[in-house]
């Protein structure tokens, strides 16, 4: 479900749930709020990497699907729960944080990577935040593209729910550097040693300081989200 891998003061932890497109599950959720954890406090983590296997997603979002077993409303508070402990572990995990997109991040899982301190995007791929079409107001998704971009490309996400590419997401700053493919790997590995060089508790600070206004947006967003399940 999620790989984990710590080589040369990196970890890497690789979304791989090929048949449910890398989608976001309560077992993905767990291994990886256990590793933030445990890396937080590990000498030999400089730098984490979060990315995907396989050519289909970097990740899908939210498993819909799972939680079936609740109504409706109950399913939909289990997921906000975890989406949300995951978010906050991200934003205030005090190390440098490098999503590697290798296929489309849709829903959730462009979100995620977003909120990484880093995001490389490979050329050919794409991102979206597909849940207005299906009458899904996602004012997280809002409150996380606008922290990194411009307003009318929050629009085209969040209210029209189009697909905007890598290139539009360099140029909009949704996103750091495009590169293709088959360089995306080598570009990850180069900017994890360079952020592995700075010194800890500078960056930890500037983190938490350069965070503070996303993070309450994040929360207030979220019980946005969750009085819209409770819609009639």
């Amino acid at each position: 479900m999620l790989k984990i891998n710590l080589e040369n003061n990196v970890l890497t932890l690789s979304f791989d749930r090929a048949s449910a497109a890398n989608a976001l599950n309560a077992e993905i959720y767990g291994v990886m709020h256990q590793a933030l954890v445990n890396a937080a406090t590990q000498d030999a983590v400089k730098v984490v990497v979060i990315t995907g296997e396989g050519a289909r997603a970097f990740c899908s979002g939210a498993d819909l699907k799972e939680f079936s077993d609740l109504k409706p409303v109950e399913a939909a508070h289990q997921r906000l729960h975890l989406l949300m402990r995951c978010f906050l572990e991200l934003i205030d995990f005090p190390k440098p944080v490098i999503a590697a997109v290798q296929a489309p991040a849709v829903g959730a899982g462009l979100m995620l990577a977003a909120l990484c301190d880093e995001v490389l995007i490979a050329e050919h791929t794409w991102v979206s935040l597909p849940e207005v079409k299906f009458d899904m107001p996602t004012p997280i998704g809002a409150a996380i593209v606008s922290a990194r971009s411009n307003r009318s490309v929050c629009h085209r996400l969040v209210q029209l729910g189009d697909r905007i590419s890598a290139t539009q997401c360099v140029e909009s700053g949704l996103v750091d550097q495009a590169v293709p493919l088959a360089d995306l790997s080598a570009l990850c590995a180069q900017r994890a040693s360079a952020l592995a060089q700075i010194p800890s508790y500078g960056f930890a600070v500037n983190k938490k300081w350069m965070n503070r206004d996303v993070r309450q947006q994040l929360l207030a967003a979220s019980e946005v989200a969750e009085a819209a399940h409770h819609r009639g």
